[in-house]
This record gives structure tokens, sequence and C-alpha cells, in this order.
């Protein structure tokens, strides 16, 4: 009976512990031309008690160059640095709030930056920080996530017209025999 109880009890632990919640930066990859790639940024305040003011993705030296912003909503302020090697220094680009900024719980889209990739295969996710704007230390530290792509419909509904279309042929086919 004890050996029973205690999985028990992990398991009702388990599927009552909160899940991880941290704040999320997701990108979808468009290959531009080439080398050229584009990454398409979104971000989540799932952790931050307060607003998220700023925050910065970084750029792998040596795998990446000639970052350019491409679009950044009307209230925040992009811009980007290049890697340098002479340093050696990873690229980054940082956004700044121009007003309160995302506040606990809501979502921003529309930034973009444009690169050369030049490491091998595709270009993969990326380190960021929520950055506090006034001390500029760092609040939170994440890796990027690949935007989900959404599942197309269109079969499943060839798939359920077939269905239905088949059904009566089946039905007459069976009261035939």
């Amino acid at each position: 009976m004890r050996m029973l109880f205690a999985p028990a009890i992990v398991l009702v632990a388990v599927i009552l512990a909160p899940a991880a919640r941290a704040t999320t930066i997701t990108y979808a990859a468009t290959d531009v031309s080439g080398s050229t790639w584009q990454y398409d940024y979104s971000i989540t305040n799932n952790t931050q008690p307060a607003n998220i003011g700023e925050f910065t993705i970084f750029f792998t030296l040596g795998q990446t160059a000639n970052l350019a912003v491409q679009a950044s909503p009307g209230n925040w302020s992009s811009t980007v640095v290049q890697p340098d090697p002479n340093l050696p220094a990873d690229g980054y680009f940082d956004s700044q709030a121009l007003d309160a900024g995302l506040a606990p719980g809501s979502s921003q889209g529309g930034f973009s930056v444009q690169f050369t990739w030049l490491g091998t295969g595709t270009p993969r996710a990326q380190t960021f920080n929520i950055v506090d704007p006034n001390t500029f230390a760092t609040l939170e530290a994440g890796t990027t996530t690949a935007a989900a792509v959404p599942v197309p419909l269109p079969a499943s509904l060839v798939l359920l017209i077939s269905g239905l279309v088949g059904s009566p042929w089946i039905a007459r086919r069976r009261r035939s025999r």
C-alpha cells in the first residue's frame, strides 16, 4: 500500500505544479536570399512584475554580420551594433520602449532584423536579456524560440468531406449484402 501511495503523491504534485514561466521572445526566420536572413520577433512579458522597458538580442560573432533593423513598433526605439572581431564581441539588436513599455501578461510584435548568416546550416535561436532601461541591469536572460508554424487545415477539411460523402455509399453497400 505504501509503495502505491508515494507515486500517487508525486503524480498529483506534478499535475498541480505551476508551469514554468519566463519572458519569451519568439522569432520567425525568413531566407531572404542566399545567406541573407530576416528574423521577425515577438516578445511576451510572462514573468516581470513591472513593464519591460528594454531588451537585447545577441548575434554571435563569426556567425552573423551586416545587422540591419527592418522594422520596429512606433512606440519602441531599436538599434543594432555589429559583431566586432577586434574586441571580440557579439553584435546585438536592442530595443527600448518610448512609453510605459510592455505590461505584465501582454505581447508586442513587429520587431524585425535582417542579417548575413556566416554559419553552417540555417540560423538558430539566440540569447537575449531583459534590461532595466534606467540602470542597464539585466533583469532576466533567456533564449529565443522559433514561432509555432500553423498546421494547414484544408487537408483536414478534405478528409471530413470525403468521409461525409463516402458514408452513405458504405452504408448502402452493407445493406445490399
